[in-house]
């Protein structure tokens, strides 16, 4: 089309073509315009609102999809007035979205940690693949996983299963010490620098993690640290019994090993100072924790003998001389509290007492630190209250107040109020672990006001280009949020200096509230896994050596496999979300009572209404693609939805699951059944491919994990023009990521003494080359017999054959399937030259009619019932049908024509002279007896209306189409009788419907077919001796168990054995599924398929044709 329509996008000149949709112009302008409804394989819908664009001149906002350019147009597509139109449509749309963005773990953890993705990647035993998902936001996870307190676990919903969540934190740190132990820490990549630089104060979990994001960005990072090693609290404030800083230092090293360059003791105040590095570096991020000891505010807590928790803690991990006596208190109850009266106990402390002002339940502490503490004789006063600390020249006891709760206090826990009772506690050390404070020295007083900093929610300063974050600008907290907060940061100062605005990343999820124990009954419960427990008296012998194994890694297998896997399957290609979060919704303003809707699944999908968002896609692909009205707008206002007719159950409906409209919808409204524990963030391997479950060949694109080590879904690719299906597949291809995964043989399989051993794969093929040989040696290659799948691929046929011929004296090779269909294709190319060759699809969906013979395309090629009923839709096409008709094509115009079994040829007969009569021709004799209607109805039970009927379509018929099926495909005389009757026509375009997937390209390679009772007879003969099957099994060919247990040597080839070959074969070599493996087949028109190499074979699995060239080398010759 030529480019002759000039209109100003944004301010630029750019040209188009007439008629072109605003919309698609500024797709090749490369001007993003978000929508939710628009669809370039679908007629326009407009409903979502949300592509709306300013047209000047036009007296509203006009919908990008639904308008065309014209000359002199002037579009603004970004302005203030676009974005809260934009932001309106959108927050209507997230109103009425029920369910789950991330799951309640994510959202619990402060730095959003992808949960679910790597405790299943865990599950599968991926453990650098779950380390990688780890690190796209905790950067210290074994470290983590061994301090945190876990919030993640609190929100599990596995509690309302078991009462215990996963467990997360221990999975979380099993997956960092596996992959430490293993040198396996994720591959530091290449990093692209941007030639900016920032100075991060601070080398704790906040400073490390904004290091470890900005270097990734392309940063130049430099981190200065006031102490001897990075780590901060974590590792001056957390024992090594908890925390070994070895383990720590090796992950931070990791991350410095990125490019960041570390500056030791240095300290801000006194080596250098913020005005230097603000002149220096682009930006300066201040991330020094809170490194003051609270005061407790009583009288003597000057005197010595007393400490604060943090500076006791560090001369602890510094190795420094303590001072403690043989009577220590300890005041607080956090997990400061509890590691300073752990290490007192470790030091040698004879008595140890923790006071605290309230109850055990109140708290903060871990569970676990209160308890082992309390196993290794640390006593607790509760409800006790520091009044003054006593003494003359040196601590000598503690005076407390005897405390009783009131009501909840601004922290949610009940309120201390004192009673007048005081209690002398005698002591010679008093180490108060009540909270910690910023320390402020070098830091300007334009940035704290003496208590804490001066920072806005993008951890921006008040002075530009300084930014905080950590304790230092939350206040005292748990690592993980630290490094979460220093994530974010980083992301702040990256806006920052590229667009001049600090912003932190905008997070919008929509979450579920509503659910509990009553929505998980149909979850089977599974404990939660425990840590060994170790005995109190060897902890405290063991000192500050770590004592806490972890869970092993058959705990860790079994427990993340107890994730059920909450969170939106859709979360990484959302585009609902990912609009949400770049227009900064806020759905509470316009929320509204929400009308529960549909929410099923079956077999192949799973329906959430709730979750819809009525854009219509799935309406017009069902119509104009797949060629249905399964589904439809009903019911109005705010009761509207997309069902069913008469709002049936989606599998009583017209629906075929071919899965077009799970592709095309824009949220997580249909989902189609993806392979268990894919991490819903992860973006799949793309493989373009062709679907060998049936003989049609449709293109689709195999959806492969991360490490392409197993398909996850299969997608098609409307944009492919050289797909000769447009796009189609059926529910075969969508479940294949289940299908193909289902009861896999992983390894080979040795028989021996009637019982079946796991063996490698050289002992398997030496065992199989010499019973071959054995047989071949006694009794000939023809006492040999290979059963090969009809799905084979044609090289793994050729290399079947080769090994027939040069290692097993010309064994007979048989392939299921290729019987049925070898009828017609034998009468057609003796009646019609063997030059004859199927139609392609193009020349089919261009058929104005339509004759299926025994065709019942529903259950082996749906695609077909697809391209016929968008024909009769769409063009009006006419349908023949004789014999078995799919229920999916028996509405509409469509003519069915069902005789009596064994009359096919009575009523093909009765056409041809009915053809004849309407032409005014002679009938010959042998249709005499078919001259009229009536006689043929009573010869085959079709009524002669119907039969009238159908020879007016077949006469009038420009370009028809024929489907050989069933008895027309396999039984000779009535194949003959078929092709007369369209050589009366003189329509000879069709298909023939082999039963195996790769017919066309087996036929045409001289591979052999045989009838089940032809290999019954020929085992059942004692004839036979070794029988070997390849890609097909017993129960293909009727083969019983009895019948193989006369044989000398039964082994299978196999993805998954049967029932029989289980119990009965010698051997079993696991082969790997086709999209496991390269190849090539020929589909129905004969069209040649390539397969590229998909994903990785399962277990131990190998190629079929690998396998057999490595056994030919074991008998002598050499198959490549």
């Amino acid at each position: 089309m030529d480019r002759n329509v000039k209109v100003i996008l944004d301010g630029k000149e750019v040209y188009g073509y007439g008629g072109q949709k605003i919309l698609d112009l500024c797709a090749e302008c490369g001007v993003e315009i978000p929508t939710l409804c628009y669809e370039p394989h679908l007629s326009v819908h407009g409903g979502c609102s949300v592509c709306l664009v300013d047209v000047k001149g036009a007296k509203t906002l006009v919908r990008a999809c639904a308008s065309t350019i014209a000359p002199g147009m002037i579009i603004q597509t970004d302005t203030e007035r676009v974005r809260k139109a934009r932001k309106l449509a959108l927050e209507l749309l997230f109103s009425d979205h029920v369910g789950d963005c991330r799951p309640p773990c994510t959202l619990a953890c402060p730095a959003h940690g992808d949960v679910q993705g790597y405790i299943n990647l865990a599950a599968q035993g991926k453990y650098e693949e779950s380390l990688e998902a780890l690190h796209k936001n905790i950067t210290l996870p074994a470290s983590i996983g061994r301090v945190c307190p876990a919030p993640c676990e609190q929100k599990c919903r596995r509690n309302f299963v078991d009462e215990q969540p996963v467990s997360i934190r221990e999975i979380k740190r099993f997956v960092g010490d596996w992959c430490l132990k293993h040198g396996a820490l994720s591959r530091i990549p290449e990093i692209v620098e941007n030639h900016r630089s920032v100075a991060i104060v601070g080398g704790g979990p906040a400073g490390v993690s904004a290091a470890y994001f900005l270097r990734k960005m392309g940063y130049g990072v430099t981190l200065f640290e006031k102490e001897t090693d990075l780590g901060g609290m974590m590792r001056y404030g957390i024992p090594d019994y908890r925390l070994p800083r070895e383990i720590l230092g090796r992950e931070i090293k990791w991350i410095t090993d990125h490019g960041v360059e570390v500056r030791t003791q240095t300290a801000l105040g006194k080596d250098i100072s913020l005005d230097q590095l603000r002149d220096e570096y682009d930006a300066v991020l201040l991330a020094m924790g809170c490194w003051k000891s609270s005061p407790m505010r009583v009288p003597g807590e000057d005197l010595p003998g007393v400490f604060g928790g943090i500076d006791f803690l560090y001369k602890v991990n510094n190795g420094l001389e303590t001072g403690i006596g043989a009577r220590v208190a300890v005041v607080g109850g956090g997990n400061t509290a509890m590691d300073a009266c752990r290490c007192a106990k470790r030091l040698g402390a004879e008595k140890v007492m923790v006071v605290y002002r309230r109850t055990r339940e109140e708290m903060p502490a871990q569970d676990i630190e209160i308890q082992e503490a309390m196993e290794e004789g640390v006593e607790f006063h509760f409800l006790m209250a520091p009044k003054a600390v006593i003494g003359n020249g040196r601590v000598e006891a503690l005076e407390c107040e005897r405390m009783v709760l009131g009501e909840a206090d601004a922290s949610g826990r009940r309120k201390p109020l004192p009673t007048g009772e005081i209690v002398r506690i005698g002591v010679d050390t008093v180490i108060a672990a009540i909270g910690q404070q910023i320390r402020f020295d070098g830091i300007p007083k334009a940035l704290h006001d003496g208590k804490q900093m001066i920072v806005d929610e993008n951890y921006a300063t008040p002075l530009p280009g300084v930014f905080v974050c950590g304790d230092q600008q939350t206040g005292p907290d748990i690592a993980v949020r630290a490094i979460g907060n220093g994530h974010y940061a980083a992301e702040s100062i990256h806006a920052y200096i590229s667009t001049g605005k600090p912003k932190k990343p905008f997070e919008y999820d929509v979450v579920r509230t509503d659910l509990g124990p009553a929505d998980f009954t149909h979850i089977e419960k599974q404990p939660q896994e425990q840590v060994p427990h170790v005995n109190p008296e060897v902890r405290v012998k063991l000192g500050f050596t770590e004592f806490s194994s972890g869970l092993t890694e058959e705990q860790v297998l079994r427990d993340a496999k107890r994730c059920m896997e909450c969170g939106c399957q859709d979360l990484h290609e959302c585009r609902l979300r990912r609009y949400g979060q770049d227009y900064e919704v806020q759905p509470e303003r316009v929320a509204g009572e929400h009308i529960p809707r549909v929410v099923e699944a079956n077999a192949f999908y799973d329906r959430n209404m709730d979750k819809c968002i009525l854009c219509g896609r799935c309406v017009r692909t069902c119509d104009e693609i797949a060629g249905f009205h399964a589904i439809d707008f009903t019911k109005r206002g705010f009761e509207g939805l997309i069902d069913t007719e008469f709002w049936k159950p989606i599998d009583e409906s017209e629906c075929t699951s071919c899965g077009l409209c799970v592709q095309m919808c824009p949220v997580g409204a249909l989902m189609e059944k993806k392979a268990p524990r894919w991490p819903h963030s992860e973006k799949p391997v793309l493989v373009p491919t062709a679907c060998l479950e049936c003989p049609v060949g449709c293109d689709i694109v195999l959806n492969l994990d991360k490490g392409s080590s197993r398909l996850v879904r299969v997608t098609t690719d409307l944009d492919n023009a050289a797909s000769s299906t447009l796009g189609n597949s059926c529910r075969l291809a969508r479940s294949l990521p289940i299908t193909t995964a289902e009861k896999r043989l992983g390894k080979p399989m040795l028989r021996v003494n009637g019982r079946m051993f796991e063996t490698d794969w050289e002992r398997a093929l030496e065992h199989l080359s010499s019973k071959l040989k054995a047989t071949v040696d006694s009794h000939g290659g023809d006492c040999v017999l290979l059963l090969a799948g009809g799905s084979l691929s044609n090289e793994e046929a050729r290399a079947l054959r080769k090994l027939s011929e040069e290692s097993l004296g010309g064994a007979p090779v048989y392939f299921a399937g290729l019987g049925h269909g070898l009828a017609a294709l034998t009468t057609l190319r003796s009646k019609w030259g063997t030059d004859w060759k199927p139609e392609d699809y193009g020349d089919f969906n261009s058929s104005d009619a339509f004759l299926l013979l025994d065709a019942d395309t529903d259950k082996r090629q749906p695609v077909l019932t697809s391209f016929i009923r968008k024909a009769m839709r769409q063009r009006h096409a006419q349908v023949v049908s004789i014999g078995r008709i799919t229920q999916k094509l028996e509405k509409g115009e469509a003519i069915s024509l069902t005789p009596i079994p064994g009359t096919e040829g009575h009523l093909l007969k009765g056409l041809m002279a009915l053809l004849l009569s309407q032409k005014g021709m002679t009938l010959p004799e042998a249709l005499i007896d078919y001259s009229s209607p009536v006689k043929v109805e009573a010869l085959t039970g079709v009524p002669a209306a119907s039969t009238e009927a159908a020879s007016r379509v077949l006469s009038n018929s420009k370009s028809l189409s024929t489907l050989w099926g069933g008895v027309f495909a396999s039984d000779l005389n009535l194949a003959l009788d078929a092709a007369a009757l369209l050589d009366l026509i003189k329509q000879r375009k069709g298909l023939i419907l082999h039963e195996a997937s790769n017919a066309v390209g087996l036929l045409a390679l001289g591979a052999s077919a045989a009838s089940a009772d032809q290999i019954q007879e020929s085992v059942r003969s004692g004839k036979i001796r070794s029988l070997v099957f390849a890609g097909t099994s017993p129960e293909a060919f009727g083969l019983t168990a009895a019948d193989l247990r006369s044989l000398d040597l039964v082994a299978s080839l196999t993805t998954r054995p049967t029932e029989i070959e289980a119990e009965e074969a010698e051997i079993l070599l696991p082969i790997a599924a086709w999209t496991e493996r390269e190849g090539s087949f020929n589909c129905l028109t004969g069209q040649l398929h390539l397969q590229p190499l998909g994903a990785k074979p399962y277990g131990d699995s190998r190629s079929l044709v690998r396998v057999l060239s490595h056994l030919s080398r074991k008998m002598g010759s050499n198959l490549p």
